[in-house]
């Protein structure tokens, strides 16, 4: 198996399991915090949708820095659940189509800094693997909103099994 597939079903799997969590969402008051100084639940939904279009723009270099990036965080900011699971469609769609055909040599050899990294060049595995991480950091964030707001959730949820 190339290791573009293996990184992408990576992607892909906290993607999907993302986006039971964000279903359990839906109806939850979108300005809930659990507490002060932590981002309102709309922020956190916007930002974890988000992350395979800016990930994806961060680590292929088309965003030089973070004024660029906070405009097109801007841009993508939704206000429903349903538009907000468009979002994260459509940058994993992006994410696959630009991947997918990669080799591994492409993978392992082609080193990259983003912006908001400081003279440390890794490889795009090295990424592609972070914006899976990126994904389940979040998708635990938002699972633990849910649990704080009231809403009945659990480790199944978190793993992308819907329950009733």
């Amino acid at each position: 198996m190339k290791l573009a597939n293996i990184l992408l079903n990576s992607i892909r799997t906290e993607v999907d399991q993302a986006k039971v969590v964000l279903e359990v969402a839906e109806g939850v008051d979108f300005d809930f915090t659990p507490g002060y100084g932590l981002k309102p639940l709309r922020s956190l939904a916007n930002h974890l949708v988000q992350i395979p279009k800016m990930d994806f723009r961060i680590f292929t270099m088309m965003m030089e820095n973070a004024e660029q990036a906070q405009a097109y965080e801007r841009e993508l900011t939704r206000n429903s659940i349903q538009d907000m699971l468009q979002v994260l469609d459509e940058g994993m769609e992006e994410v696959e189509e630009h991947f997918k055909d990669m080799s591994d040599n492409e993978l392992l050899e082609k080193k990259i800094t983003p912006f908001y990294v400081q003279d440390v060049k890794e490889s795009l595995t090295h990424y592609l693997q972070e914006m899976a991480t990126h994904i389940a950091m979040h998708k635990m964030q938002l699972w633990m909103y849910l649990k704080l707001a009231g809403k009945d959730v659990n480790m199944m949820t978190y793993y992308g099994i819907k329950h009733d």
